[in-house]
Order: structure tokens, then sequence, then C-alpha cells
């Protein structure tokens, strides 16, 4: 499963993991004792007949989504989008821009006005993808994704933006020579950032967490039965979210409440 290995099977393959995964990593849910209301954002990759694009729509109060917005026009396949809002209001969005055998984490911002070119995100490893997002009370950015430098199996990596500012990039994961795909990054409401991914150990894939200590990520842990099963549950309600006719493909698409 190393990205350096099967980058041709790459498109099909994501598919494939993003629902094999347990965490929903399709569409963003509400925390505990939140309702899904207005106030809502949703990203999604579409074929347009040349290649993938990605969209944005928000939905207003009255539960009608805006018609929708490309975000991307270049030679890339892009996939996997994911959105977030800051406290002040800015919004992120971030995916894979799949070009022949390269793969990077592209993102765009929204400043309340319009939005920011795409861009790649600096200093991150050979091939990148799955990226994942989520921001903390100060507005910092908190990106999670796969790397692979080329040599090595897949890994999960952490890096935050602040201030417009990119910092370093810090591997979760523990080392080891055996993949970890298919990272999901959360802010709980006492502002502890955990990240949950699947990662191959003994005999076949589990899905594993880390927090993070302040200057470290903690040692990894496999998740207990009944907190697979509470992502299980989040991740079927997800998929049963009704959707606005101008959406044809369902199957790389998230939404995310403002108010998570």
């Amino acid at each position: 499963m190393q990205l350096s290995n099967n980058l041709k099977h790459l498109a099909g393959w994501v598919l494939l993991a993003v629902f094999f995964l347990c965490v929903p990593a399709c569409a963003g849910v509400p925390q505990k004792g939140q309702a899904l209301v207005a106030g809502r954002d949703m990203v999604w990759s579409a074929y347009d007949g040349l290649r993938r694009e990605i969209y944005f729509s928000s939905q207003e109060k009255g539960g009608r989504w805006a018609e929708p917005l490309q975000l991307t026009n270049g030679n890339a396949d892009n996939i996997l989008p994911c959105v977030v809002t800051t406290p002040d209001g800015k919004k992120y969005v971030v995916w894979t821009a799949m070009e022949g055998a390269d793969l990077a984490v592209h993102y765009a911002a929204f400043n309340g006005t319009a939005w920011s070119e795409a861009q790649a995100v600096p200093g991150l490893p050979e091939l990148s993808t799955m990226p994942f997002v989520a921001v903390d009370d100060a507005g910092a950015l908190w990106l999670v994704f796969v790397g692979n430098d080329g040599s090595h199996h897949d890994d999960i990596y952490c890096i935050q933006l602040q201030k417009d500012s990119w910092g370093k990039v810090l591997r979760v994961n523990a080392e080891n020579d055996v993949p970890d795909v298919n990272p999901f990054i959360e802010i709980d409401q006492d502002g502890v950032v955990l990240v949950t991914w699947e990662g191959f150990r003994g005999n076949g894939y589990t899905l594993l967490t880390a927090r993070w200590l302040g200057d470290r990520w903690s040692e990894e842990q496999a998740l207990r039965p009944e907190e697979v099963e509470q992502l299980q549950q989040e991740r079927r309600q997800a998929e049963e979210e009704p959707l606005p006719e101008f959406v044809e493909d369902r199957s790389m698409l998230f939404i995310r409440s403002n108010n998570e």
C-alpha cells in the first residue's frame, strides 16, 4: 500500500480507502450535542470531462445550498477535499492534487471576500495525500496527511499554519516499516488535539490515535471497541446526508458545520 508503488492505482484505491476507514473521512459530523444546522460548508471532487476538480458550496439558514464554486482549474486531478472555518471566519479548503506520478497537498483560503489561488503546502514529503484539517481556538490550522519520501512506507504527518506561516512537519505515528494511512484530526472542547488513523499492525489494519502534548505527539494507542463503534455510527449518519441535486458524485465529499 505504499504510495510510491501504487501511483497508477491511486485514484481507485483512494476511493476504497476512504470508505474502508471507519473514521468519518467523507463528511464532517457535529460534536456531541450539536445538530446539523445552518451555517455549513461543503466541498467535493467531481469529474468535468477532463479531470477531477474541487467545488465549494455553503448552506444558508433556510437550508438552501448556494450554487457551487469551482476552486481548481489546472492540469491535476484534484481529490479528497476537506474544509474548515477559523474563529474569525476565514475558510480553508485542502485537497490532494495528483498530476502524473506527483502527489501534493494543495489549499485555498477565503478571507471573507474572495478565494485565493490554489497553491501547494510547502515543505511536505515528496508524495503527500489524504489531507484533513482542524482549527483550534487560537485560529491555528492543523493539517494532517499521509506522506512518503519515496524510500519508506507511508506515514502520518502534521503541520500547523499560524499567522500565514507554515511550521515544521512532524511525524505522528511511531517509526515503523508498515503503512499508516487515512488520518483524521479533531480538537475537542478542552482544546486537546487528537489524530486518528489506520495503521498496519500485526496481521492487519487497526484504528490508532495519538494526542498533541504541546511539543510532540504521544505514543500511539489502539482505539477501544466502543470508540470504533461511535466512529462507525458517525460514518453511517454522514452517508445518509441529503445532498443538493448539483452534487452528482458523493464519493469524495465533505460537509462541516461551522459551529464545530
